[in-house]
């Protein structure tokens, strides 16, 4: 599969799988299980209504709200192709203009975050003519 017209990249909102950014919060909020949670005994006192849940993440600890949800901070899509996603072309997609993280998932799916001061479709347009670039000159999917 050497030639361009026989690579392909689709494109799909990235969907949260564990439920729309409402329901993840919900469930983080009624979650029992604390263990991945940071006790509020160990947080200082905000006041009389102390009712704050958190987060670990890589970002820091951050609070549970209905804004800290991956879906409502990340803009979110996955990438689907025919091709491997070598390591090479993965660092073409992260080298793009507007790629805020890259998940290599498989060797056929990635998901990517465009930064919010930039345009989906032309960040993915980008991607896709770079790499179809790359596996036209390279010859091979190495």
């Amino acid at each position: 599969m050497n030639n361009q017209a026989e690579n392909l990249v689709m494109w799909e909102k990235w969907r949260d799988p564990f439920g729309t950014d409402e329901e993840v919060v919900q469930n983080l909020l009624d979650e029992e299980d604390t263990d991945d949670y940071v006790d509020e005994a160990e947080l200082p006192p905000a006041g009389p209504q102390n009712n704050i849940r958190v987060m670990a993440t890589p970002m820091g600890i951050i609070p549970v709200t209905e804004y800290t949800a991956s879906g409502k901070i990340f803009n979110f899509w996955t990438g689907h192709t025919n091709f491997d996603i070598t390591e090479k072309i993965a660092t073409i997609i992260e080298k793009i203009d507007g790629v805020e993280s890259l998940d290599v998932f498989t060797r056929y799916r990635f998901r990517i975050s465009v930064g919010k001061a930039f345009s989906d479709s032309i960040v993915m347009r980008n991607i896709t003519n770079k790499v179809y670039k790359y596996l036209s000159k390279s010859g091979s999917h190495d």
